[in-house]
């Protein structure tokens, strides 16, 4: 009896090369998939502050341009976007350098695409490119446009957008509700909105 129940014990000691090879590859798949449930995660939160980060800039640049009475102006590119004011004196766009206005580099994997309902903004002095894509008038009044945010990874991009009198909203909207061009349009502005041609003089000076 005594040498049976040796046996037993013998035979129960310790797990076999395939059984820990196969307890090994579980753990890994496991861990895996957590590392890329966090990454995922990450990316999606990195994605959503941006918009929200940029749709604040966007609305303090506003208030700005009403306290002032001075026009601004966003420049778009495809990784970066930055700030101007429209100075009447020179009839130059000044690009902003203070915080938090300063110049700014998106996050890689992500980028901008933009369309506006473009309107022609009068004669300047300076070459087209550095006309803003996006105006904001000390009216209240903006550019209405639609501007993406499409990460390379497969998920809703954020958008944000303004039909040229409410506030910038940001929101997540599907890829095929995106109506978007590179190239901002310049002719008459879409959906009843008023051409704000009138707002500049020939010398690209406000008319006040």
């Amino acid at each position: 009896m005594r040498f049976r129940q040796t046996q037993i014990r013998k035979r129960s000691r310790g797990f076999t090369l395939l059984e820990l090879l196969v307890v090994v590859a579980i753990l890994a798949v496991l861990a895996g998939t957590v590392v890329v449930g966090f990454t995922g995660a990450d990316e999606e939160r990195r994605l959503r502050t941006l918009a929200e980060d940029i749709q604040s800039r966007l609305e303090l640049a506003r208030q700005n341009a009403l306290q002032r009475n001075r026009e601004w102006g966003v420049h778009v590119a495809d990784d970066s976007y930055r700030f101007s004011e429209f100075d009447p004196q020179s009839g130059i766009w000044i690009i902003q350098a203070q915080r938090p206005f300063a110049a700014s580099r998106i996050a890689p994997r992500i980028e901008f695409v933009l369309a506006v309902e473009g309107f022609d903004l009068g004669p300047f002095d300076v070459p087209d490119e550095e006309i803003p894509d996006i105006v904001l008038f000390s009216s209240g009044e903006v550019t209405p446009f639609t501007w993406a945010l499409l990460p390379d990874w497969d998920t809703t991009p954020w958008t944000l957008s303004s039909d040229g009198l409410a506030a910038v909203t940001a929101e997540r909207r599907e890829p095929h509700r995106l109506r978007l061009s590179r190239q901002p349009a310049r002719g008459t502005v879409q959906d009843g909105q008023e051409d704000l041609a009138h707002l500049f003089n020939a010398s690209g000076s406000l008319r006040r």
